[in-house]
């Protein structure tokens, strides 16, 4: 089954309507150590290359085997797309749970693509997404969703612990909005503390969309050099957990996915949303 089954083009189902922006320039100066601000005002955490091990021996089937897998450095947005982030280029806000700092939510993976093509033509960088095909192009300067590797090597900041802050999930509470502490909804960002490398609900709040199709076993033959997922499938994977997911969903190796919803008029997932990433821009 093919990467395209079930989907016509983007532009055709998603409900979200982009506006005109002005076009600003590149990434400013380092506002702090590994921090940049992009035009749009978004705080945006430069990830360090590197290896890491990827996956866990003590989750599930589908995180299985451990295996060591090179990032290249890349960008990565400090919190999940706010509503009020995602409103300056979608006239419609899809949320269940509104408010103008909290997580943009009920977005399908189409939508979130269209997002990253808008944001990344308001600074006049060049789009990733084929809004025909969905196909990421991985070489172009502009925004896109983290692939699964990425998004599990930016949660673990260097560490290779279940959760990014040790072997148990004592103090998940500290780190994430979940079913324990969330009370039935989401939460402003960046209210919860953040991992070593500055990201804050990595865990918890809303589950994050990633670029990749899920296979359950894909790890067992995925390259060791950024990985970008198989190129055929039905579901796409999502990472980090949610205000109602329970803290077992909320380890940096968990993997979730869900439906794309690229014909879904009317997705209702109110505890998915999105960050952004993009390449280190070169000077």
């Amino acid at each position: 089954m093919t990467r395209l089954v079930h989907v016509v083009p983007i532009l055709a189902v998603a409900l979200t309507v982009f506006g005109a922006v002005s076009l600003w320039g590149d990434v400013d100066q380092l506002a702090a150590p590994g921090v940049a601000t992009v035009p749009d005002g978004a705080s945006m955490v430069r990830i360090p290359e590197g290896w890491f091990l990827m996956g866990s021996s003590r989750g599930e089937p589908d995180e299985a085997p451990v295996h060591r897998v090179w990032i290249d450095a890349f960008l990565m947005d400090r919190t999940e797309v706010t509503q009020e982030a995602y409103g300056r280029f979608v006239l419609a806000n899809p949320s269940h749970f509104k408010g103008p700092q909290l997580p943009v939510e009920q977005v399908s993976w189409a939508a979130a693509a269209l997002y990253c093509n808008a944001r990344s033509k308001a600074e006049g960088l060049k789009p990733c997404y084929d809004e025909e095909t969905a196909l990421c192009d991985f070489g172009a300067s502009g925004y896109r969703l983290p692939t699964e590797a990425e998004w599990e090597y930016a949660c673990r900041a260097g560490t290779d612990t279940e959760y990014p802050f040790g072997k148990i999930g004592w103090n998940l509470s500290a780190y994430a909005w979940f079913e324990a502490n969330a009370e039935g909804m989401t939460h402003p960002v960046g209210q919860r503390r953040p991992n070593r490398w500055g990201l804050f609900d990595m865990l918890g709040n809303v589950a994050e969309w990633c670029n990749d199709i899920y296979s359950e076993t894909y790890y067992a033959g995925s390259p060791d050099r950024n990985p970008t997922g198989p190129a055929d499938g039905e579901r796409y994977v999502i990472r980090g957990g949610a205000w109602n997911s329970p803290a077992a969903h909320c380890r940096s190796a968990c993997r979730l996915t869900a439906g794309p919803g690229f014909q879904d008029a009317c997705f209702r997932r109110d505890d998915i949303g999105f960050r952004c990433v993009r390449a280190v821009p070169s000077r």
